[in-house]
């Protein structure tokens, strides 16, 4: 047997379309939030153990999404060079290692340097689960799958800043990365024993780095990528500020317990999964253009009531989480839609226009989360004004072309 045919073996096949073969995708694409989610409630006890600043253990999660980054796109374009199966799983081998090395970090520096590599690994999942999607489905399947997929992907930051802060109560903050380990060989047992190759040999591309910048380039100069592009990358930075900014406003401003914080940010995740969910049924019956307009609108409404409501000082952490709650439902109804149009015009570079897109959303969440934690730290204020700054923006971005994002 070659090496080729044992890549491609697979011993419990999965039927592409079917909802087992979804759920396994947005089990994968969960890596990442389990990755950042489940570190949350420990940021602040990372910077006191480590002795370093907020804004430095902030950078577990930031420099975290510059590997992820960096990652898809290096994970985008092997997978349309070699297929998908064989870049998923040496991704989540790395995932795996790069968990136990974190738990295994004596300092600040080391741990930095073991979450970059975690998040190059987990780069490959969900780069590889979108063009997954994207290989064997139109448009607006495309955009039903992602919606579901991001609903089913919102029970991760439901329930791991609870798991996390459970491990961080009862067995210390290494035991979140060791759990994260164990979580990376279960995934890579299942991809490898159920997920088919979606990639014929007959549709991939040189594996060169020539090949690779005209890719990337073909991807831009595509009419109908950018504007969908800039959406989902605005969309994720008002939604990392929160994430990365949330522990040290809800734990160390409001001095609420890192339990009461698990359901503060697990409610903004179902909120996340509503949206969603709605965002599906619309599909059903509407183009992605106009689910997209929706939610773009949405995430403008929710910035603004975020930027009004950390101003009312009776209502104390409420005033915050409740109009959160309005933009993360936008977020459900708006990313779904925003990736499966600027992947449209480029079906034969898949795995490249996955990269782009996801590498761009990245970098955009890691430099919000960055500087909103950096200049607000606790204060809530500014988290309200990136959060409005960004939907606002989005919603403005959405009325200047309605009729034909770019």
């Amino acid at each position: 047997m070659t090496a080729s045919a044992r890549a491609s073996e697979v011993r419990f096949p999965t039927r592409i379309g079917a909802r087992r073969w979804v759920l396994s995708l947005a089990a994968l694409t969960g890596t990442t939030a389990l990755s950042i989610d489940m570190s949350l409630p420990a940021q602040p006890t990372l910077g006191r153990e480590l002795h370093v600043s907020p804004e430095i253990a902030q950078l577990t999660l930031g420099l975290f999404l510059v590997g992820f980054a960096v990652g898809q796109l290096i994970a985008g374009f092997l997978s349309d060079a070699l297929g998908r199966r064989r870049v998923l799983l040496a991704g989540l081998a790395l995932f795996t290692v790069a968990g136990v090395a974190c738990a295994a970090a004596p300092s600040i520096e080391l741990l930095l340097i073991a979450r970059i590599v975690q998040g190059l690994g987990s780069a490959a999942s969900p780069v590889i689960a979108r063009a997954m999607v994207r290989d064997t489905q139109p448009a607006a399947g495309a955009a039903r799958m992602l919606s579901t997929i991001l609903a089913v992907l919102a029970l991760a930051p439901m329930l791991a800043p609870l798991l996390g802060g459970f491990l961080l109560t009862h067995l210390g903050w290494q035991a979140i990365f060791v759990t994260l380990a164990v979580i990376g060989v279960a995934l890579s047992a299942m991809a490898a024993l159920t997920l088919p190759e979606t990639l014929p040999p007959e549709r991939r591309v040189a594996l060169s780095l020539a090949s690779t910048l005209a890719g990337f380039a073909r991807f831009f100069r595509a009419r109908g990528t950018r504007i969908p592009t800039l959406l989902v990358c605005l969309t994720f930075a008002g939604q990392f500020a929160f994430i990365a900014d949330s522990p040290f406003v809800l734990i160390d401003g409001f001095h609420i317990s890192s339990d009461a914080f698990g359901f503060y940010f697990g409610a903004a995740a179902l909120a996340l999964m509503l949206g969603s969910m709605s965002g599906r049924r619309r599909l059903q019956r509407d183009p992605p253009a106009r689910v997209l307009a929706a939610g773009a609108l949405t995430l403008g409404l929710g910035g603004v009531l975020v930027a009004i409501g950390v101003h009312l000082t009776g209502l104390a952490q409420l005033g915050l989480i409740a109009p959160v709650l309005v933009y993360f439902f936008g977020v459900g109804l708006t990313s779904p839609s925003a990736t499966a149009i600027a992947m449209q015009p480029v079906p034969e570079i898949a795995g490249a226009a996955s990269a782009m897109i996801g590498a761009l959303t990245m970098l955009a969440g890691a430099t919000s989360g960055y500087l909103t934690t950096h200049i607000g730290g606790r204060d809530p204020r500014t988290l309200g004004l990136v959060m409005a700054g960004v939907g606002v923006t989005a919603a403005l971005v959405l009325l200047w072309r309605p009729r034909a994002p770019r």
